[in-house]
């Protein structure tokens, strides 16, 4: 840039040296036909060469260059089909894994809530201010148990069985 700058200037240089015959910084148009009329004005003898003297390529490299532009646009246009489809197949997959994921947590809601109503049934319900509630039992018909040591004076035919074997939690494979 500063190269091309610095060429500008002297050549700004030459054409007012050579042009401005006053010497005012202006050129008018007399001064300018009359510097079109010398014989150096047409003269492109000092290595004044235009672009058209020297082509940058030739006709069969040009044809090559829009080959090869037209085969990489083909490819990036495939590449860009290749990934909208991908985009779509992702978002139909993340539509399938939104759908699962409720599923889930709706599934984990549920096993909670059964939870909370097993958990319910089986213990007391809490008071007002969360404390536990005990609820006495009828107890008029069922023996109370002598303590541990005092079973020596009953006879053998006074021990009770129970009718009953005590009955075990039942678990579901649900909750395992």
């Amino acid at each position: 840039m500063r190269e091309m700058e610095e060429e500008r200037l002297r050549m700004r240089e030459h054409v007012m040296k050579n042009v401005d015959t006053n010497q005012d910084r202006l050129v008018t148009l007399e001064e300018f036909l009359v510097s079109t009329q010398r014989k150096e004005f047409g003269d492109t003898g000092e290595g004044w060469e235009t672009v058209e003297m020297h082509p940058a390529y030739t006709e069969e490299e040009l044809r090559r260059f829009e080959e090869e532009l037209a085969a990489r646009e083909a490819e990036l246009n495939a590449k860009a089909q290749r990934l909208s489809q991908e985009t779509e197949a992702l978002g139909r997959s993340q539509g399938r894994l939104e759908a699962q994921k409720r599923e889930l947590q709706q599934a984990v809601l549920q096993m909670e809530q059964r939870k909370q109503q097993q958990q319910g049934h089986n213990a007391p319900a809490p008071g007002p201010e969360g404390q536990l509630k005990f609820q006495p039992h009828n107890t008029d018909d069922a023996p109370v148990p002598a303590p541990a040591g005092d079973h020596k004076d009953e006879a053998a035919s006074e021990k009770k069985v129970p009718e009953h074997p005590p009955e075990l939690p039942q678990l579901d494979s649900q909750h395992l």
